[in-house]
């Protein structure tokens, strides 16, 4: 497994919020597990891929000192394991930087940054319930989107469709 600072969640970063809650929402413990899972489809011009289907599932970690950490399994970068603080700023990462932000107490925000586009995955818990959305957005003036590969370059595609995203607390 490959151990990085947060970095290429494509899907991933997917997901990297998925590690749910703020440390005010904490019942019992010193900290929240949750598990996600995201399947999309992507054309992508280099390489010259139809409706490769993207599948990433994991878990993520949140502690009440604000520490994050997200183990990912994904079809486009692999095994993956992230760290970082909430709160902090962007880390470094391939082709770009990924961070987390806690919108409110119930809603975290992970948020992978390429060199075209930006990949949003929110996150919300309310009691036992838990819903993730994931957005990608183009950068201003681009026009197509760049994710890192498990081959360590970069793919050009058309929008991701997501196809399905779900998360649970553990």
């Amino acid at each position: 497994m490959k151990r990085k600072n947060f970095n290429r969640a494509f899907g991933a970063a997917v997901v990297a919020g998925l590690i749910v809650l703020p440390a005010s929402c904490f019942a019992a413990g010193s900290t929240m597990r949750a598990k996600f899972t995201y399947d999309g489809v992507a054309d992508c011009e280099n390489p010259s891929v139809s409706n490769f289907p993207i599948h990433a599932e994991g878990t993520g970690t949140l502690t009440v000192d604000r520490h994050a950490s997200l183990d990912v399994d994904s079809t486009v970068s692999g095994q993956e394991h992230y760290e970082t603080t909430l709160g902090g700023r962007p880390t470094e990462a391939a082709a770009g930087s990924a961070s987390l932000r806690v919108l409110g107490k119930h809603h975290i925000q992970a948020i992978r940054s390429y060199p075209n586009n930006i990949l949003v995955a929110d996150i919300t818990v309310v009691g036992h319930g838990c819903t993730l959305t994931i957005d990608n957005r183009l950068k201003p003036g681009k026009r197509e989107y760049t994710f890192t590969t498990r081959f360590g370059g970069l793919a050009y595609c058309g929008r991701p469709r997501v196809v399905s995203a779900s998360c649970e607390p553990l």
